[in-house]
């Protein structure tokens, strides 16, 4: 239900273009988005990438790899439906032009570009595609899972949440996402000892305290819960899904009034979670 969003993305992809020296980087919009994109500056490389499919000469297969690295950069500006269609536009090239340009990189960060936008079932198969070449890649499997978890199919997001822990065990974000879907499963226990794992790797963060929080709720442990929540929201007072938690467990402890005010406050932080706006409703109702 809150599950940690990642919203940028390491971005690798082929060589778009011939190597340019600095003098002809400084002339060549498409050197000069190549530049731009390896030192992380993805405004500038979008603008010149723009400019190297407006005024350059490009053969389609040099054309679909341009459109690749426009969206990557998009993607690194969380810009999801422009890179979506840089990614598409590219593949549309490939296929049109018969132009061999595949790779797993590019499948991913469209798959990611998918999921950012709502496409589930099209980021699942762009994915599943990426992760057979790149089984150790963080971004793939971290968004194998939530494409998994999206469609429902919790079993094998846990899957690929496990492999996130293994790729990168001291990432708290891994351990807090195989943790939600072990919840959805209904596997308590080790959800919240998977909990317990991100809680030690940053104990002062108010995403790994509420992780906890939220899987001692689930369980029906509010009196356990209640600190850990209370240590969440001082850390991330102005989080509607944290401040939720922490009413949850108010509520668990039969703190009725307390709840009903922070039920309020997490509605007017989030109010496009149906889940807050629920629980909002029925406590105002309640009260009425």
């Amino acid at each position: 239900m809150f599950r940690a969003l990642l919203v940028s993305a390491t971005l690798l992809f082929m060589s778009a273009c011939t190597p340019a020296g600095d003098d002809v980087a400084q002339t060549d919009p498409c050197a000069s988005g190549e530049d731009a994109l390896t030192s992380g500056e993805a405004d500038a490389a979008i603008s010149a990438f723009e400019a190297c499919l407006a005024t350059a000469s490009l053969d389609p297969e040099q054309e679909a790899i341009i459109h690749t690295r426009l969206g990557g950069a998009y993607l690194y500006e969380s810009r999801y439906e422009e890179a979506l269609q840089a990614f598409n536009l590219a593949y549309a090239i490939a296929e049109t032009q018969g132009v061999q340009f595949e790779n797993p990189y590019v499948r991913r960060n469209r798959g990611i570009s998918r999921l950012a936008v709502g496409q589930l079932d099209g980021a699942l198969t762009d994915l599943e595609a990426a992760v057979l070449e790149l089984p150790d890649d963080i971004m793939t499997q971290l968004n194998l899972g939530r494409a998994f978890s999206g469609l429902g199919r919790e079993a094998e997001a846990v899957a690929a949440f496990d492999a996130v822990t293994r790729i990168e065990p001291e990432w708290s974000g891994g351990w807090i996402n195989l943790s939600a879907s072990l919840l959805e499963l209904g596997v308590f226990d080790q959800a919240i000892d998977h909990a317990r794992r991100a809680v030690e790797l940053e104990p002062e963060s108010g995403f790994t305290l509420n992780g906890l929080c939220w899987a001692l709720i689930v369980d029906s442990q509010h009196e356990t819960a209640l600190p850990l929540c209370e240590q969440a929201v001082a850390a991330e007072p102005e989080n509607g899904a944290i401040v939720h938690s922490l009413a949850s467990a108010l509520e668990g402890v039969g703190r009725m009034d307390e709840a009903r005010s922070l039920y309020s406050e997490a509605y007017a932080l989030m109010p496009d979670s149906e889940t807050i706006e629920s629980d909002y409703l029925r406590t105002r109702a309640e009260n009425d």
